[in-house]
């Protein structure tokens, strides 16, 4: 196995966006409780639609790292032993942090609630303790996966047949997509699903965990870094057209994600069968943000200002963000804003759960990084923290 010490830095510039787009998904994603159609939940299902590029362009830069740092043929004893070792310890941390968090919440709103040993394991097992753990179990299937993948990539690529592999990539993610939203509107509609405790939910749960849902951009991640030269001066030529596509889609979607709240009457009894057509655009929709987001990065590689720095901050420590964040959101929607009678209907809500968000998980992670074996809690190495 060999393995590169070059570090790209567009690619943590990519990692400051897209942990800037997960804490905007979890702050706009708050209109599903607004009752009322109005300028406020407009704008906030504009900044959810356009945000959802976040995990697509995590699960895409794991493809492109994990190309530039493990060569084929690797010994996937030491891969998996390095890649365990950056994850498992932080899931298991944080699992248990929010375990405890939703208890003392449950005592201070509801009530002490207190989970049992089989939820517990069922938690730890389905990387359920909290709502955005479910990324450790994609991209740990990516983990296992990256060797056969990478090879077959490998095989196609050595035959000039790397465009026809991603197509097929594409029609399986494609069909997934269609199949997850079919099963689960089936199962819901049969009450015999219905009435087995936990069923639906555990369904739902494998369901969105499942790899094939994002493989499209663990693939492109993979050739982007393959062809990074090639691709780099093409993107440069092309970065008007990206960007004018990503507005074009952004405003459609936007608009159907409306339509359905509309037609529905709120956004939680929009079916789910409403929202695959849109989630097949998504997988066509999302590279155009990660061309548009590369062509912003090439331009904060070649000139910094406190803008770019601060991106590239956030970049590096963005594991760590990812894992602590919700943390100070379920404190601030829970505990500080009712102190304040703030609410979902009010304006300052969200760009002040954003921007405290931010601040506090980053400064946050970068305490924890000052700590002897910081990688165990955080995932930050040595390096990031010179």
């Amino acid at each position: 196995m060999s393995q590169q010490k070059n570090r790209i830095e567009e690619i943590d510039y990519l990692r400051g966006f897209a942990i800037l787009a997960v804490i905007a998904i979890h702050t706009s994603g708050n209109f599903t409780k607004i009752s009322n159609i109005n300028l406020l939940l407009i704008i906030n299902v504009i900044i959810d639609v356009f945000s959802h590029f976040a995990v697509p362009l995590f699960i895409f830069i794991s493809g492109f790292v994990l190309s530039l740092n493990y060569n084929i043929p690797l010994s996937k004893k030491l891969f998996y032993k390095k890649r365990a070792k950056s994850i498992l310890p932080q899931y298991i941390i944080f699992s248990a942090l929010y375990i405890v968090l939703n208890v003392v919440l449950s005592a201070i709103n509801d009530g002490l609630t207190l989970p049992s040993i089989t939820e517990i394991i069922f938690y730890l097992l389905t990387a359920s303790s909290s709502y955005h753990l479910w990324y450790i179990a994609l991209i740990t299937q990516f983990y296992i996966l990256y060797p056969y993948i990478t090879k077959k990539y490998n095989e196609f690529a050595d035959n000039n047949r790397t465009f026809y592999f991603i197509s097929i990539i594409l029609i399986i993610q494609q069909i997934w997509i269609i199949a997850k939203a079919t099963t689960e509107t089936y199962l819901n509609s049969i009450a015999y699903f219905n009435s087995i405790v936990y069923f639906n939910a555990i369904i739902h749960i494998l369901l969105t965990r499942v790899f094939l849902s994002h493989v499209l951009y663990f693939v492109l991640g993979i050739y982007i870094c393959q062809n990074y030269k090639s691709v780099k001066a093409k993107i440069l030529k092309t970065k008007y057209w990206a960007i004018l596509i990503v507005l074009i889609i952004t405003l459609i979607l936007s608009i159907l994600w409306v339509k359905g709240i509309i037609e529905y009457g709120n956004y939680e009894k929009v079916p789910k069968e409403y929202f695959i057509v849109l989630d097949l655009i998504g997988s066509l929709y999302f590279p155009f943000i990660f061309l548009m987001l590369l062509v912003i990065s090439y331009s904060f590689s070649n000139k910094k200002s406190k803008y770019s720095n601060l991106i590239l901050l956030l970049g590096k420590y963005s594991f760590g963000i990812y894992l602590i964040h919700v943390f100070y959101i379920q404190i601030m929607v829970e505990i500080i804003y009712p102190c304040f009678s703030i609410d979902y209907n009010q304006w300052i809500f969200y760009p002040l759960l954003f921007g405290s968000t931010v601040l506090l998980s980053y400064l946050n992670v970068q305490q924890i990084a000052r700590l002897p074996y910081s990688e165990i809690i955080i995932g930050i190495n040595s390096d990031i923290r010179k």
